[in-house]
């Protein structure tokens, strides 16, 4: 074995052996030490686990960042998201790392984080007018947590911008990245998940996540490659009843644009895909009109396809076609709106006493179940939803962001050669978007947290591209620094 490769082989059998020694370490003595603080106990001991990873991942350690962004929701006996740590991990490393010298920083596009600078800067302006405290490792009920996942976001993004992936970074990066939301799906089974809020009525939002499964396998196969590999078709297959069993309609109905765009987009299997959309549409309209006549479908699989006119429970009368719930989270957005259209109300700044007033109620009205989704910036429509908040200049804001990604990732999907891995990162991140802003965008969503994922995305997007334009000027220029 060469003398270099011995030496680093060495190196890193010392850095794994040093955090695992550090790890047990603090996993046993910590709560003892702490006076019984067991939370400061998990961070630490995770903190010392991460620590192994990234020594062992060294210069590829955003990998565990990848698989942390597919931990949307809580992480079990931790106050954080997985997004929330995975952007901790990320920015946190890459500073350290850079201050060292041990990672070469890339000049890569800039656009979509300067496009994001206007946003940012009116919630900041917001929150000076109305400062709220910043709990991060409790409950975020005074808004402070809020600020805390968009700021944490939003660097994240500009680290993944000083990036450039290879052609092996990344299928790194798509594969840690669906692998995080698998591993997201199976903990959901088994802990719970703290957006499985109806589970009492049939729906099963565990499998939501795998709707990021299935668009993968629609990006980086053909139709003919589904059909005729077994397993793109047995992924693609599962996935998608799953997610149509979930009830999440979001997630179906991403699933389903996701397949709609990608013959276009990529330019492959056009009329094999037309003529299966066709037969699909077919058979869902053949599912949609025997419901309630000639078979009774699961309750989940009729709130997915809910969307479309029907014969469906009576529990879907006001939620589905007519979807009342939606239409007066509206109307309180609105209301919102006309009293300050400026700065909205004040931001993440959440009144106690309106909180009170709903904790109190909630079990006794309905209208306090909805104006509860209100209070904690749950708007479900995220356009008027930030204007409630924020005011509309925040809006038009997320417009100017919005437009500017979907502008540059059209043109970068379109520049990265077919077949590569670079090409599929970059359609699957961008076509998430693109349904995300056709459907979540008037139909759900969050002030806070629809901004941290879209990021995040854009983020890892622009470090596929860069690596995409960096290899093509070295072929251009071998003396081109990579």
């Amino acid at each position: 074995m060469p003398r270099n490769r011995e030496s680093a082989l060495q190196t890193k059998v010392f850095q794994v052996v040093f955090g695992l020694g550090l790890f047990v370490i603090v996993a046993f003595s910590t709560k003892s030490m702490m006076f019984g603080s067991t939370m400061l106990a998990k961070l630490l001991a995770c903190g010392s686990l991460g620590s192994v990873v990234v020594f062992t991942l060294d210069k590829k350690y955003w990998i565990l960042s990848a698989f942390l962004f597919g931990f949307l929701d809580q992480i079990p006996h931790l106050k954080f998201t997985g997004a929330e740590l995975g952007s901790l991990l990320l920015v946190s490393v890459f500073f350290v790392r850079m201050a060292l010298r041990r990672d070469q920083k890339v000049l890569g596009s800039r656009v979509l984080v300067l496009a994001a600078v206007p946003f940012l800067g009116w919630m900041c302006l917001v929150w000076s007018m109305n400062p709220t405290g910043m709990n991060m490792f409790g409950s975020s009920t005074i808004g402070g947590r809020f600020y805390f996942k968009v700021i944490l976001s939003f660097l994240s993004m500009c680290c993944l911008s000083s990036m450039a992936f290879s052609e092996s970074e990344s299928k790194l990066l798509l594969v840690a990245f669906i692998v995080g939301n698998v591993v997201c799906v199976a903990k959901n089974l088994v802990f719970g998940s703290a957006e499985d809020v109806l589970a009492q009525d049939g729906t099963h939002y565990q499998f939501a996540h795998l709707s990021y499964v299935a668009s993968f396998i629609l990006c980086r196969y053909s139709a003919s490659e589904i059909l005729s590999l077994v397993w793109p078709f047995f992924s693609f297959a599962s996935s998608f009843l799953l997610v149509l069993y979930s009830g999440n309609r979001h997630s179906f109905g991403q699933t389903v644009l996701v397949g709609l765009l990608v013959p276009f987009l990529l330019r492959r299997d056009r009329i094999r895909t037309m003529f299966l959309v066709f037969v699909g549409l077919f058979l869902v309209g053949f599912v949609v009109a025997g419901q309630g006549h000639l078979w009774r479908l699961p309750y989940g699989v009729q709130r997915s396809l809910s969307f479309l006119p029907g014969r469906w429970d009576s529990r879907l009368e006001n939620y589905g076609f007519q979807d009342q719930f939606r239409a007066t989270l509206r109307m309180y957005a609105k209301e919102h709106i006309r009293e300050n259209p400026w700065f909205g109300d004040g931001g993440f700044s959440i009144d106690l006493n309106d909180a009170a007033w709903n904790y109190f109620t909630v079990a006794r009205s309905t209208e306090a179940r909805i104006y509860g989704h209100a209070i904690t910036r749950n708007w479900h429509n995220v356009w008027l939803g930030m204007a409630a908040d924020f005011g509309i200049p925040l809006s038009v804001a997320w417009a100017l962001f919005i437009v500017v990604l979907l502008f540059n990732g059209f043109r970068w999907v379109r520049s990265c050669q077919p077949g590569t891995w670079s090409r599929t990162a970059c359609a699957y991140f961008y076509l998430i978007m693109v349904v995300t802003a056709v459907d979540f965008f008037f139909n759900g969503g969050h002030t806070a947290k629809t901004p941290e994922r879209f990021f995040l995305w854009t983020g890892m997007l622009c470090a596929v591209h860069n690596g995409v334009f960096f290899l093509s000027r070295t072929r251009q220029n071998p003396s081109f620094p990579s």
